[in-house]
């Protein structure tokens, strides 16, 4: 008989666990500089790749500033800040607004990102300080890349591809998946690990480690050791902060189909879920999938366990939230592509026509513009 778990049981277990992960520990978050040091000993190196990445302006002492100086890379960082800045300028600049007025700064301990690929970016602009981010996806995470492991004009060419797998989100603030599974190569620059790098160095942001991590069978994180420990899933954790004196943020990808029958026979997994509870859910460009019944066990874990869940359309029906368990307010406007056309929920655009509260200005999940975007922000309601 195979062991296996149910949505019940992944459900039930958070409930009678105390989650040593959502207990805030300022020395953990606040650490000196000379401890900083200590612990973390690929800073520099780090971030002179991510700046490499990202064509932000590379160490002088650093040991990658001779490939900086090419007509190739000038003409790469011209191109790809160009097409950063716009968005930057535009969407980005109008989720930060738009979040500093309807999401509270500090409520988020820890953020559940389903179906993220390496899209740190969004999370970070809508939750800036939460303490940990748990990323979930397809994708091969890969690792930190090395530019002079390189030869010739290839490094070059790793550059582009960074470029052509940002043309989506850039413009349009999504991945796409076919276009994933094309451009997310874990051997290349645009690897999820790359383009988390290339994010965080564009978005200001200080990487203090990147380390290929698994979830063990017990549900614990440990670092990747090539063919030793049993392994539930890979992925790929980042330390980070904005800054000297900043708090410390984590954030890891792991590698995960979030089906029932993959859920079902992952029990790492599941008690890695299982020891995070009372946290914030994130979903946008999530192809639908929590509305499917292959998706129970996902769909019911993330309404069990969240105090609050912001997402558009394509995250969980509105027909599962049960009026009395949840507070839910409305922006936007509801549309739903023709390739999603049997997705379309009668509940949400009676709601959306009724309760929104007017159109947001940035471009969120399917909508590609954002007189045609939503977003919902449902938070739990008191107990009484």
């Amino acid at each position: 008989m195979k062991n296996t778990i149910s949505a019940a049981h992944l459900i039930l277990i958070p409930l009678a666990t105390v989650s040593l992960a959502l207990v805030s520990c300022a020395d953990g978050r606040y650490p000196s500089e000379s401890n900083i040091r200590q612990r973390y000993k690929n800073i520099r190196s780090l971030n002179d790749t991510a700046a490499f990445l990202a064509g932000t302006e590379v160490n002088t002492a650093s040991p990658l500033r001779p490939l900086v100086m090419s007509d190739q890379y000038r003409a790469y960082r011209e191109s790809i800040g160009a097409l950063w800045d716009q968005f930057r300028n535009g969407n980005l600049a109008d989720i930060e607004k738009w979040r500093r007025s309807h999401l509270r700064d500090g409520e988020a301990a820890t953020v559940m990102y389903p179906f993220s690929g390496p899209d740190i970016l969004n999370a970070l602009a809508f939750f800036p300080d939460a303490e940990e981010f748990v990323m979930i996806g397809l994708e091969t995470p890969g690792t930190a890349p090395d530019p002079l492991s390189f030869q010739g004009q290839a490094v070059y060419a790793e550059l582009w591809r960074i470029r052509t797998a940002l043309r989506t989100i850039l413009r349009l603030n999504l991945f796409r998946t076919q276009e994933m599974h094309v451009d997310l190569r874990p051997e290349s620059f645009g690897s999820v690990t790359g383009i988390m790098m290339f994010f965080l160095a564009r978005y200001g942001y200080e990487i203090l480690d990147v380390r290929r991590v698994y979830i063990d069978t017990a549900g614990d994180v440990a670092e990747w050791i090539p063919r030793q420990g049993d392994r539930d899933s890979e992925g790929v954790e980042f330390v980070f902060r904005k800054g000297a004196g900043a708090p410390l943020q984590t954030a890891r990808f792991f590698s995960i189909d979030l089906s029932d029958a993959s859920l079902s026979l992952r029990r790492g997994f599941a008690s890695f879920l299982a020891s995070r509870n009372r946290f914030i859910t994130f979903i946008k460009s999530a192809s639908y999938l929590l509305s499917y019944d292959n998706f129970k066990i996902s769909r019911s874990y993330l309404l069990a366990c969240s105090r609050c869940i912001v997402q558009e359309d394509s995250g969980i029906p509105l027909k599962y939230f049960a009026e009395n368990e949840w507070k839910i307010s409305f922006y936007g406007a509801y549309r739903i592509l023709p390739m999603f056309a049997s997705r379309f929920q009668p509940e949400l655009d009676a709601a959306m026509r009724e309760k929104s509260k007017g159109h947001i200005p940035f471009s969120f999940g399917y909508g590609f513009d954002p007189k045609r975007s939503n977003i919902m922000i449902a938070r739990r309601a008191a107990r009484r």
